[in-house]
Formats: structure tokens, C-alpha cells, sequence
């Protein structure tokens, strides 16, 4: 009976903790420019593929713990990821992180109701924690600084870190004349002292297959847009650990009639 209860819990909670990032998907009108920068270094770097598999890894990892029981081993779990998952990365990052923290750890992890896809890749150490580190913006350029929709702008965006960086995130989020939530997130890589750019585009084309009455989507009407843009230790707001705002910035443009 204990067991039953205890899969339930994981069940229910683990389902939670993924379902989080999924309803919170990057938008597709902001996309990166710039290519994913990381420290140069002689081993493979996984934290990436970590934190960009992280829901789908958590599904199969729950999916496992709901089919195999809570006692069960690394390979066990790891092996059931493999059989259920098309992606290369997977079984591996399992594995990795299961063997250096151990199945309980593991289990106790992957089933945090808050967790969030950097936290749980520096818990298994597939990304590096940095806790002194500092980030400030420089500059951030919109181009053009007023157009039209259908328009694609351009954010160019600067910083400096003195200290080096965490492995962190940046978060852009634009505040729309209709309400309609528009915002990414970026994983930022742990970086050593320097100044570092980003280059993203925001495409203001209207969704041509919008169904507004039943799913309401940006249309992207005259007025003036509101950009704030966030550099941040961990994932921007963050509760756990490792976990800070470094720096904020905000710019403004303009759809023309």
C-alpha cells in the first residue's frame, strides 16, 4: 500500500513539475541570432543537451518510476529511457547524472514539484554553479526603432561580466498592446570575465491562422511595445539555489499604422 501511494505521489507531483515549462514554451515570434557560445574546454559539454531535454527526459524518467517501482537501479531506469526515447542525448544525460548522484538522489531530484531545467542539470553536475559572478548590460539597440508589422526587429544586445557567470539564462519579454503574452528564455552558458553580445529578431507578422475567438493569438497592432530583457544566474526567478537576477534593461519600439 505504501508503494502504491508513494508512485502516486511521484505521479502526480513529477507530472506537475514538467508541466510547468510546458505551458510556458519560448515564443515563436523572438528567435536567437546568435549561435550558443560556450567557455572552450577539453571534455564534452553537456549541459546544453541537458537543459534542452530536460521535460522530456523528466517524462520518461516519471514514466519509468511509474513502471519499473521506486526500487530499482540507474541501469534499470537509464535502460527504460533508452527503449522509450528517440533521442541520442537522453539515455546518456540518464545515465551521467544517475551514476554520479545515485538512484535515490536521483529519483528525489527528477520528482521536485518546482523544479526547473538548470537547477536540475547543476544538481547532477552536468552544468557548473558559480555563485560570484556578475553580469551588466552594456547597450541594447532595436532596429528599426519604428516600422510597420510584418516587420522583423533586431535586438542587439551587449554586456560585461567582471567576475564570470553562472550557468544562467536570459529572459526577453515584450509587453504587447493586446495583452498577449510574448516572451523567451535563452540559456546562457557559464562565461569567464569579458563582454559577450546576443542578436535576436522579433518577427511581428500576425499568426495568418489565428482563430481569435477560440485561441487568442499576438496581432501585433500599432502602438508602442515595451521590451525587457533580464541576464540572470540559473533561470530568471527562480526560488532554487544558485539563482539571481544579475541585470535588467528596457527598450521601447514602434508599430506604425
Amino acid at each position: 500500500m505504501h508503494k502504491v501511494v508513494s508512485l502516486l505521489f511521484l505521479f502526480v507531483f513529477g507530472a506537475a513539475a514538467t508541466q510547468i515549462h510546458k505551458d510556458d514554451l519560448p515564443s515563436k515570434f523572438i528567435k536567437r541570432l546568435t549561435p550558443l557560445s560556450k567557455q572552450n574546454n577539453n571534455g564534452i559539454d553537456w549541459c546544453p543537451e541537458c537543459v534542452d531535454t530536460f521535460d522530456t527526459l523528466i517524462y520518461f524518467v516519471i514514466d519509468g518510476i511509474m513502471e519499473l517501482g521506486i526500487a530499482t537501479t540507474c541501469n534499470d531506469l537509464c535502460n527504460y529511457v533508452t527503449q522509450k526515447s528517440t533521442n541520442p542525448y537522453l539515455p546518456i544525460i540518464c545515465s551521467i547524472g544517475c551514476d554520479i548522484v545515485g538512484i535515490n538522489e536521483f529519483i528525489k531530484i527528477a520528482t521536485d514539484i518546482d523544479l526547473d531545467p538548470i537547477y536540475f542539470c547543476e544538481k547532477l553536475t552536468l552544468c557548473p554553479v558559480f555563485d560570484n559572478g556578475d553580469a551588466k548590460f552594456l547597450s541594447f539597440i532595436i532596429a528599426p526603432p519604428h516600422a510597420q508589422a510584418y516587420t522583423k526587429f533586431v535586438f542587439d544586445l551587449s554586456y560585461q561580466t567582471f567576475n564570470g557567470t553562472g550557468t544562467g539564462q536570459m529572459l526577453v519579454d515584450v509587453q504587447t498592446i493586446d495583452g498577449i503574452k510574448v516572451s523567451s528564455f535563452y540559456l546562457i552558458e557559464a562565461k569567464k570575465t569579458g563582454r559577450y553580445a546576443e542578436r535576436l529578431s522579433l518577427d511581428t507578422t500576425p499568426d495568418p491562422d489565428c482563430e481569435s475567438a477560440v485561441n487568442p493569438c499576438e496581432e501585433w497592432f500599432p502602438g508602442v511595445y515595451n521590451v525587457t530583457v533580464k541576464i540572470c544566474n540559473g533561470e530568471c526567478g527562480s526560488h532554487h539555489p544558485h539563482s539571481q537576477i544579475y541585470d535588467t534593461i528596457q527598450r521601447t519600439f514602434q508599430i506604425d499604422k
